[in-house]
């Protein structure tokens, strides 16, 4: 039976700990959403070896994980898909990395083959790349400019987020385009 005193301890060391439990939580979900972005190397859907630092040497990447069975993942990826071509041109790309798990590695090809997305479709069968982007939900999205560094992280998705997407993909291609036309400048000085 407690007393008064030891109810108001018991109640106070579980505020305490619900406290601490939620900045450990807040901070962990921050960690990585800046700075540079984690390397890897996927298999895309025939096998091939894709990796994050070959396509940033082309321009800006945007990653998303996401599950065949995750409905708002399907429908930001299927918006993203619709500029995907126009932008594709530009030196941007998308990445969808599926994160599905072993048994159901089967079902992506076709999921992706009926949706008809053009973009790269990678596994990540043992989440090392969802560990890397300390991935709480999904869908997780994840801008990186051509530095590697992380510009823009979403998780979730809600009708109209593939505006914000874009405007950030924009404001990044216009900063690509400027630094080329510095280096050009310079180029042409010597």
């Amino acid at each position: 039976m407690f007393t008064g005193s030891k109810l108001v301890r018991d109640l106070f060391s579980r505020v305490l700990l619900t406290l601490f439990l939620i900045f450990a939580l807040t901070a962990y979900s921050q960690a990585g959403k800046k700075g540079k972005a984690p390397g890897f190397t996927l298999p895309d859907l025939e096998g091939e070896k894709v990796e994050l630092k070959s396509l940033l040497e082309e321009g800006p990447v945007l990653i998303s994980f996401w599950a065949t069975h995750c409905k708002p993942c399907i429908k930001e990826l299927s918006k993203l898909q619709k500029r995907y071509p126009e932008y594709k041109k530009k030196g941007f790309e998308i990445l969808a990395i599926d994160v599905d798990g072993p048994r159901s590695v089967g079902r992506v090809k076709p999921k992706v083959k009926g949706l008809k997305w053009k973009f790269p479709v990678l596994f990540d069968i043992n989440k090392d790349a969802y560990r890397k982007y300390q991935v709480l939900g999904i869908p997780h999205t994840v801008l990186i400019d051509q530095k590697g560094n992380i510009r823009y992280t979403h998780t979730t998705y809600r009708s109209g987020d593939e505006k914000t997407i874009w405007k950030k993909v924009d404001q990044l291609l216009a900063e690509q385009q400027e630094v080329s036309e510095e280096e050009e400048g310079k180029g042409s000085e010597k």
